[in-house]
């Protein structure tokens, strides 16, 4: 790859990188503008910066209650999801059973179907088990819902450990499980690490199941809550600019740590 080459793709990467952040911009000027001055010059920089949009989002209109209930039910579901994606994955990829191409189709079918197709019909089931305006009514279909694309991607990864390991811990006189725990686990941790990223990610940015099944003020996720900051008579600008940074925010600090981890964890399986 000569000079030109290298440079020509720096150019592209940073074109394609301002359009991508322009709008990330805009957001963060709108959130640091008074109401009075968020239209005058909206693409300088404000003098001085405004903290009030950021103040009043997060406790007067209930924003720091929206957001905890967001991270209680993005954990729950990831932590969910962990504890039986990587064993399903691990069943499919390296054990033998009957029936296992049948039910792991059955599993990628999953894929498929989308969530608002179903919606209906499952907020009649939690109704009747009692589920509606509950958080766990919400931890439960999300897990759920989750679970085919991260067996499919657990199921990929466990691909990718050697065999060999596995028949030597088994020959060792450990059990599937505590093999799958000291041997599977840690050579599949970037793309567990990956697995959690994903499942963090959508959990934290679902809208509709919260909308249907939540309905107390406090027990509203960030996605659903936001809604709130756009009255009758008109849109707080600066609210809702604060209010998709701090919602961003948590993705960002996450992103950033486990970047690597995401990397390695995506590009298992890509080549054989």
């Amino acid at each position: 790859m000569n000079r030109f080459t290298r440079h020509s793709q720096t150019v592209v990467l940073a074109v394609f990188a301002l359009y991508a952040l322009a709008p990330v911009y805009l957001v963060l000027l709108a959130s640091m503008r008074s109401e009075a001055d968020l239209f005058n010059g909206p693409l300088s920089l404000p003098w001085p910066i405004e903290t009030a949009n950021y103040l009043r989002v997060w406790t007067e209109s209930g924003f720091s209650t929206f957001f905890w209930n967001s991270l209680k039910i993005s954990v729950a579901v990831t932590v969910l999801v962990l504890l039986t994606a990587p064993l399903a994955g691990y069943a499919f990829a390296k054990m033998q059973f009957r029936g296992r191409e049948a039910l792991f189709a059955l599993f990628l079918a999953g894929l498929v179907v989308p969530a608002p197709s179903v919606i209906v019909a499952l907020y009649g089931n939690l109704q009747a088990l009692g589920l509606i305006d509950t958080h766990i009514g919400v931890i439960l279909p999300q897990a759920a819902l989750l679970m085919p694309f991260s067996v499919f991607m657990m199921r990929t990864v466990m691909q990718e450990v050697p065999d060999e390991l596995i028949e030597a811990s088994t020959m060792d006189g450990a059990s599937p499980l505590y093999g799958f725990l000291t041997v599977v686990v840690p050579l599949a941790r970037p793309g567990l690490m990956s697995l959690t990223l994903i499942v963090f990610l959508f959990s934290w940015q679902e809208y509709l199941l919260p909308l249907v099944v939540l309905q107390t003020e406090t027990l509203k996720t960030i996605t659903v809550g936001a809604a709130s900051l756009q009255g009758r008579y008109g849109v707080d600008y600066g609210g809702i600019a604060a209010a998709g940074l701090i919602a961003f925010a948590p993705l960002v600090v996450l992103f950033l740590a486990m970047q690597r981890s995401f990397v390695r964890g995506l590009s298992a399986g890509a080549v054989k």
